[in-house]
């Protein structure tokens, strides 16, 4: 679970999506530890290929339009492919309550056997994205585990 956020990194501000996420995994089943914040850019790509190995790696954050946003393009680098469903879903999911919602530019993907999908910075993206993450996860992660198309 990583956090993208230069001003979170920096003690500026207190995030407050990574909580949200690590309850909801919880919730889930899964194991987690407390959010990873770090600042936007190449140190996103660093903490993603840490985590790689895990299930799941979702990260909240640096999805924007902003010139420091680079979530997008360091999870980009790192996967053997895209899921572009999943993250239209997420991108979708906020529309109508938030119609910027749509300038998400999330991806989500595989890295080897790691699901990886990238959340909006707000608290409100983030429920609506594990909504929609909450109805496809057990059934991708059984597939990436070798598990039948049921």
């Amino acid at each position: 679970m990583i956090v993208a956020s230069t001003r979170a990194a920096t003690g500026q501000y207190t995030d407050r999506t990574g909580p949200i996420i690590v309850e909801w995994l919880g919730a889930q089943g899964f194991r987690v530890d407390e959010p990873v914040v770090v600042p936007d850019g190449e140190a996103v790509g660093d903490a993603i290929r840490s985590a790689l190995g895990a299930s799941l790696v979702i990260t909240t954050g640096g999805t924007g339009l902003s010139p420091s946003d680079a979530t997008p393009e360091q999870t980009a680098a790192l996967l053997d492919y895209q899921v572009p469903g999943l993250a239209d879903a997420i991108r979708r999911s906020g529309l109508p309550a938030v119609p910027t919602s749509i300038l998400s530019r999330g991806v989500c993907g595989v890295a080897g056997r790691t699901l990886v999908v990238n959340l909006p910075g707000s608290a409100g993206g983030v429920r609506d994205g594990l909504a929609v993450l909450g109805g496809v996860l057990g059934h991708a992660l059984d597939q990436l585990a070798g598990g039948d198309h049921v």
